[in-house]
């Protein structure tokens, strides 16, 4: 992937990531008991759009296996929401045992979406291989008759 193509799909990506979570955090604090929202908040929002936008950038549009897109996409999507989680929520070097919880439990909702996923790609291929396949040793009868 070119550059420049990397970088405009990556912006595009943001933008609309960060529209999607900044409406959802505006009718959260409009529903919600919170009566205010922190700027520090709408920074870390950003920067988590960031790195889930070139996390998918990277996974749809890489050549490389799909392993290694996986594990570029697992690192930088839960990379990204850990940090930008952990520096609004816990002190420095201390975050409490429900944050930690919440982060295993985040971490597991998309080990499951992620393997999911996979597995559908994976009956997909198969099923699109199945229908390719030809044999070598069927009479041009059997070839016709398909």
């Amino acid at each position: 992937m070119k550059f420049k193509a990397f970088i405009k799909a990556f912006l595009i990506h943001t933008c609309i990531y960060n529209t999607v979570l900044f409406s959802a955090a505006m009718l959260f604090l409009l529903f919600g008991n919170m009566t205010s929202f922190a700027t520090a908040s709408y920074f870390l929002i950003l920067a988590f759009c960031a790195f889930f936008a070139a996390a998918n950038v990277i996974f749809a549009k890489a050549n490389l296996s799909i392993w290694w897109r996986t594990i570029i996409h697992a690192a930088l999507t839960l990379g990204g929401f850990y940090l930008c989680i952990f520096a609004r929520y816990s002190d420095i070097g201390t975050p409490s045992e429900s944050l930690t919880l919440f982060g295993v439990l985040v971490t597991l909702l998309y080990a499951v979406c992620m393997g999911t996923f996979l597995a559908i790609r994976y009956a997909k291929q198969k099923k699109a291989e199945a229908k390719r396949y030809q044999s070598v040793y069927a009479s041009t009868k059997d070839q016709k008759r398909r």
